[in-house]
C-alpha cells in the first residue's frame, strides 16, 4: 500500500502543476477500501477559472490511472482539513 501511496501521490502532484492558482489551499487524496481514490481541494475562493483548473487537474489524473478509480473531487471553500495523503498546501 505504501508504494501506491507514492504513485498516487507523484501522479497528483504532476497533474497540479500546471491546474492550480494562489487561490488552491490545499489538495490531498485517500485510497478507499473499494481501491477507488477520494480527493480534497480547497480553496480561498472558487471561481470559473478553478473550476477548469480542477477539471483538468481531475482530468490528468484520472488519466494516470490502469482502471476508473478516480471519484469525483470533494472541493470546499474555506478553512477544512486534508485527507489523509497531502500533496499541496499553501499557507498564506
Amino acid at each position: 500500500m505504501e508504494i501506491e501511496v507514492q504513485y498516487q501521490t507523484c501522479a497528483l502532484n504532476e497533474a497540479s502543476i500546471r491546474n492550480i492558482n494562489d487561490n488552491f489551499r490545499s489538495i490531498s487524496f485517500e485510497i478507499l477500501d473499494n481501491g477507488n481514490i477520494q480527493t480534497k481541494i480547497v480553496l480561498a475562493i472558487l471561481t470559473e477559472l478553478e473550476q477548469q483548473y480542477i477539471d483538468d487537474l481531475v482530468g490528468e489524473f484520472s488519466a494516470k490511472q490502469t482502471n476508473d478509480c478516480v471519484l469525483k473531487p470533494i472541493t470546499v471553500v474555506g478553512d477544512y482539513l486534508p485527507l489523509k495523503n497531502l500533496v499541496y498546501q499553501n499557507l498564506h
